[in-house]
């Protein structure tokens, strides 16, 4: 049996106060609702917990600056099968673009894993067949510190703490919605 592939990021689970109840209250609003208002109020904690500013400070500049203008925030929302209804945020680098998109330099950060995670020790063989070294990249590059993990370290405390907050407003924004489609259904029907 193989075994699995590794994950190309920093897999980060909490366990907040508060926040089942919350949750539950998405569960109760359908899906797509519940889907746009999660992601909605997770990227708002992810930015105003200061986690963004945190990996632009921690990542270092490089000769190109590539990795610092690749930092981004994503969310996206999954309102189909078992787990529909769900919205998730995302800090880190943006890589990779599609064959006929346009170049974007924003784009560039191809890298992130090598200072993210480093890299084993590799080798070569030279022209009269030996075997030379060509060093490994430390964890966290030559800084010796892995700008996701160290960022997400200095602003857990923040983060968690709005992260209710938000989720708690998002949730009465989705009801607030809901109430107004009800009403407007009413209305024409």
């Amino acid at each position: 049996m193989a075994s699995p592939s590794p994950q190309a990021g920093v897999n980060v689970t909490i366990d907040v106060p508060g926040l089942d109840e919350v949750r539950e209250r998405f569960k109760q609003l359908p899906n797509r609702l519940a889907a746009k208002h999660m992601a909605a109020g997770l990227r708002r904690a992810a930015e105003q917990g200061g986690t963004l500013q945190a990996l632009r400070t921690n990542t270092p500049r490089g000769p190109t600056g590539n990795l610092r203008r690749a930092i981004a925030v994503k969310s996206k929302t999954y309102t189909r099968g078992e787990r529909g209804g769900v919205g998730i945020a995302i800090i880190g680098y943006r890589a990779g673009r599609r064959m006929n998109e346009p170049f974007d330099d924003k784009k560039l950060g191809y890298h992130q894993g090598l200072l993210e995670f480093g890299t084993k020790e590799r080798f070569r063989k030279t022209a009269n067949g030996l075997r030379v070294s060509t060093g490994k990249m430390p964890t966290g590059g030559s800084y010796n510190r892995p700008p996701i993990r160290t960022a997400w370290e200095q602003t857990r405390g923040r983060v968690e703490a709005l992260m209710v907050r938000e989720m708690s407003d998002a949730v009465e924004a989705a009801g607030r919605e809901l109430a107004g489609q009800v009403r407007a259904s009413q209305r024409a029907g």
